[in-house]
């Protein structure tokens, strides 16, 4: 089967590829001008020069394909909405466009657990398949992109079977935004827990999801259907962040803020920091989703795809250090 990936220089994108290509598929993916080419090429894939910018690129990508998986979005959790809007809700629009015009077959797209509003998670309430969720506010642009894509794919799939994927806290090897953003910040000693730390995080191990992407691709029952993916473990922010530490090689986090007083500073924060690694974490955006609960249950989805996350959290975090230390270099000592 020929196949679309796009987003494939990146983290999740890279590890669908791989998936893909393991399953006997050959892979076509869409590459930015001046993008990593040679990551692509190791991992087997044919390049498509192109920009989700640029509809003409698409309809070439595209062409022959009868799966696309569009994995390529902002992932950075600030921005503008003209940001957000630029690359996740009108590169998704030409995307559909592009496939439809080359007769693709299914259109699976990745959006994630982040589109839910923080006020369903602040309720504590346990989220499924067939929880309906609003539009986040305007404060969540990250949240409010997604929201805005999936509706674009609901409303714009043009004959294609379509199938969305919500992705849960992904973590794994290829995360560079653990050594562009969490290792600093946590280094600076400036990261607190939110709360008491016992809040539920909805992680999932990055090879554990892809599996469950291919598998949407594939299975005929998926057509149609918003599927959720995220880890069976009750892992909570407290283990996230000292599993962080211990691999970072830096003490844990003893400071703690009570959510109403982190989520004030969240919003100051946007208003005094406009670059750098504090920005993604003095946001609103990044105190509600890393201090509320996130109940996800994915029950559905398993029984649908026949698929189970198989990597716990202990071994999937060593595979991460490993490859994190040997892409950056070994963990440095912790100081008292």
């Amino acid at each position: 089967m020929k196949v679309l990936v796009t987003g494939g220089t990146g983290f999740v994108g890279s590890h669908l590829i791989e998936k893909l290509r393991a399953g006997g598929d050959t892979v076509r993916a869409l590459v930015r001008p001046g993008g990593n080419r040679a990551l692509v090429q190791s991992l087997g894939a044919e390049i498509a020069t192109g920009d989700l910018d640029d509809l003409e690129s698409l309809r070439a990508a595209c062409d022959g394909c009868e799966i696309v998986y569009h994995s390529a979005a902002r992932v950075e959790i600030t921005g503008t909405d003209a940001e957000f809007h630029r690359t996740t809700v009108a590169g998704t629009a030409r995307l559909l466009a592009a496939a439809a015009e080359g007769k693709v077959r299914r259109f699976v797209h990745l959006s994630s657990c982040g589109i839910y509003p923080p006020s369903l998670l602040a309720q504590g309430a346990v989220i499924t398949e067939s929880t309906p969720t609003t539009e986040p506010p305007a404060w969540f642009p990250y949240g409010r992109a997604k929201y805005q894509a999936e509706r674009m794919v609901r409303e714009k799939a043009a004959g294609m079977e379509w199938v969305i994927v919500r992705l849960g806290y992904l973590y794994g090897p290829r995360n560079r935004t653990m050594r562009s953003h969490l290792e600093p910040i946590m280094r600076d000693r400036i990261m607190m827990i939110i709360g008491d730390g016992s809040n539920e995080m909805a992680m999932i191990y990055v090879e554990d999801a892809v599996r469950a992407v291919v598998l949407a691709g594939r299975c005929p029952e998926a057509r149609s259907r918003v599927l959720l993916v995220a880890g069976d473990e009750h892992i909570t922010q407290r283990d996230y962040f000292d599993a962080l530490a211990d691999g970072f090689g830096i003490p844990r986090i003893t400071k703690r803020v009570p959510y109403r007083v982190a989520f004030f500073f969240g919003w100051l924060g946007e208003k005094l920091i406009h670059s750098g690694p504090r920005q993604a974490v003095l946001c609103r955006a990044a105190i509600a989703l890393t201090g509320l609960p996130q109940r996800v249950r994915c029950d559905a989805t398993k029984n649908l795809l026949g698929w189970r996350p198989e990597v716990s959290f202990a071994e999937g975090m060593r595979r991460t250090f490993e490859w994190y230390h040997a892409t950056f270099g070994p963990a440095a000592a912790a100081s008292p």
